[in-house]
């Protein structure tokens, strides 16, 4: 074990114990002051019943006052403790998160990201990077819509047709402030896990932000307000002068009723509305707040702050998305109270109640509503960089990719390892390529699918902005399609074979685009015969043969590798292997130069017992 890796478990552990010793002290705060609450709660009892009982003594009536006083001093303290005690315990779990993580265990990891997956995606789910001990499921700290969607994005860049190097070099460099500083990190995972409880965006305020306020109309809202104010103007006059006058008020107030049955309906599209998007306000206000109030360095995070403000706004300015909210919150404060039966009919009886916090709503939504899909998605922003960030903990000894726009592909890594590995089992290998294809021979189980997989996943490491589980990591900016995890698909009339060509064919298209490619494809062709699998390949080999394009390939098919005595095709050989002794198969999983000409699969059979 490295002495990073030993700092690491060693900060983690003292963290670990600090939050529960922590949590244990506010716990047991919060049970001597629930038993002091409980004991002034008596004693209020016992004064109040003495006062009532001894002739009502002054000095009863005092001491219940006094401790009136102290219990609700007792019970506003003991519900910030409470608060303080949820809050801490929930960094607590969190925090037992990235120990798990630093572990690979992923039954402590509930978010896979399952609703995720691409159908038909060049890459993702060859890599895993999708799903049950995946990636994501591993580096995710994203509890919002937008921050889960934001680290797929990034996370299959790879696909996208014009890579942006400053882009990824902006993230990387966001990434490396947020990695040194877990203690925030936490923190801020912490708030927006309390404050969102589940992972859908907030689809009813954007709905609102995105349409005008459903109305009764201008001219309902004018008559309303006319008819108003001659309702209380003749009720004033009838107050003061009697008799047959108050017939005016009476008339105008039956027609107040009368409108507000026109514009109930119309206008109660916009209250469900409200209703819908009320509960997520204060929730994501405190979001914002937390972030608002983060101090950063590096210019990503200051962009995605500053994009928290408005146009020309510093901090403490009323708009700032918190701020925005919070005036948006009081608003539906208001709607909340008509949402009673009894109080709806007396605001709006005597007063065109609904047309004011209508008029709100719309006045709101023109000067802020336009602002707050972007400040949302800086929220997502903020979640995916902290969840790339989580590659450092899992792998402190880990690097920063270098990444280069060279027209001409290379990848080349020194000590790389798969990042879904466990630490103590992985094993990592040098691997470079320049130009062509490389051949990875050997018998099975010995390595050579992992190999594949640890250069795809490690690339889209690279290109997300996280930093990689490896000594130094140089590639440049390439598109990765990927023909590895091959299944069937009953339910369409697909067969493994079939399934397999689609792969292999959205490959050769991708290569025909002519952007830099790296393209991974295992043991090609396995459903077929052996001739139709070896001219296959070769023909594939020919077609992914270009400058703009580098590659892997494993094989078992040795005939394929016979097929480039002319070097028609720019292939580097590779391969595993394996050793035996007494105690039976044994792999070092470490990468050699060459073809490898052995095989295991008798071995194999005779050890499950299929031959003798």
């Amino acid at each position: 074990m490295s002495e990073r890796t030993e700092k690491r478990d060693s900060e983690l552990k003292s963290r670990s114990d600090s939050l529960g010793q922590e949590l244990k002290t506010l716990k047991e705060k919060a049970g001597n002051l629930a038993n002091l609450r409980g004991a002034f709660f008596i004693a209020l009892i016992i004064f109040t019943v003495l006062f009532f009982t001894k002739d009502r003594q002054i000095g009863y009536l005092i001491g219940a006052l006094l401790c009136l006083l102290v219990f609700i001093v007792f019970v506003v303290k003991h519900g910030k403790l409470k608060a303080q005690a949820t809050r801490i315990n929930e960094i607590l779990e969190i925090h037992e998160q990235y120990i798990a993580r630093t572990r690979h265990d992923f039954s402590k990891l509930t978010d896979d990201g399952e609703d995720l997956q691409i159908d038909k995606h060049p890459f993702a789910g060859d890599l895993d990077l999708f799903g049950k001990r995946s990636l994501f499921s591993l580096i995710s700290v994203a509890h919002t819509g937008y921050g889960r969607r934001q680290l797929q994005k990034w996370l299959l860049t790879a696909a996208e047709e014009n890579m942006n190097l400053r882009s990824i070099k902006a993230r990387q460099e966001a990434v490396a402030e947020l990695a040194e500083q877990l203690v925030l990190v936490e923190e801020l995972e912490a708030s927006t896990k309390m404050n969102v409880k589940k992972k859908a965006s907030p689809q009813a305020l954007l709905a609102f932000i995105a349409d005008k306020a459903a109305s009764a109309g201008k001219t309902m809202t004018i008559l309303r307000i006319v008819n108003s104010v001659l309702l209380w103007v003749s009720f004033i006059i009838a107050s003061i002068f009697g008799g047959y006058v108050y017939f005016a008020p009476m008339a105008f107030f039956v027609l107040q009723l009368f409108l507000m049955a026109l514009s109930f309906k119309a206008n109660g599209i916009t209250f469900g509305l409200v209703e819908k998007f009320y509960p997520e306000l204060r929730a994501y206000s405190n979001i914002f707040t937390d972030l608002e109030n983060v101090k950063v360095e590096s210019e990503y995070l200051k962009a995605i702050k500053a994009r928290l403000f408005g146009e020309g706004e510093t901090e403490g300015k009323n708009q700032s998305a918190s701020n925005q909210l919070l005036s948006l919150y009081k608003i539906c404060l208001l709607i909340q109270a008509r949402m009673q039966p009894l109080l709806y009919f007396v605001l709006n009886a005597v007063f065109p109640f609904d047309e004011l916090c209508i008029h709100l709503l719309e006045n709101w939504r023109e000067k802020s509503g336009s602002t707050i899909p972007d400040k949302l998605s800086a929220i997502g922003e903020w979640e995916a960089l902290m969840s790339l960030s989580v590659m450092r903990t899992i792998y402190p000894d880990g690097c920063v990719p270098e990444l280069s726009e060279s027209e001409k592909p290379f990848f080349e890594g020194k000590e790389i390892g798969h990042p879904l590995i466990p630490v103590d089992k992985l094993v990592r290998n040098d691997f470079s390529l320049e130009r062509g294809c490389a051949m990875i021979t050997g018998s099975n189980m010995s390595g050579k699918t992992t190999l594949l997989r640890t250069v795809g996943i490690n690339s889209v490491l690279a290109y997300s902005g996280a930093s990689c589980p490896c000594t130094s990591l140089k590639l440049s900016l390439m598109n990765i399609g990927a023909s590895m995890r091959i299944s069937d698909n009953l339910s369409e009339g697909v067969s493994t074979f079939y399934a397999e060509l689609l792969k292999i064919e959205r490959i050769v298209s991708l290569a025909a685009k002519g952007r830099p490619l790296l393209y991974l494809i295992d043991e090609i062709f396995r459903g077929t015969n052996s001739k139709d699998r070896t001219d296959g390949a070769w023909t594939v080999l020919l077609k992914l043969n270009k400058d703009s394009i580098i590659g892997m390939m494993s094989t078992h098919d040795y005939e394929l590798c016979k097929m480039n005595e002319n070097n028609e095709v720019n292939l580097t050989y590779y391969h595993f292997s394996e050793f035996y002794d007494d105690d039976g198969l044994h792999f070092d999983y470490k990468l050699k130069d060459g073809m490898s000409t052995e095989t295991n699969a008798k071995y194999l059979m005779k050890l499950v017992g299929i031959t003798d």
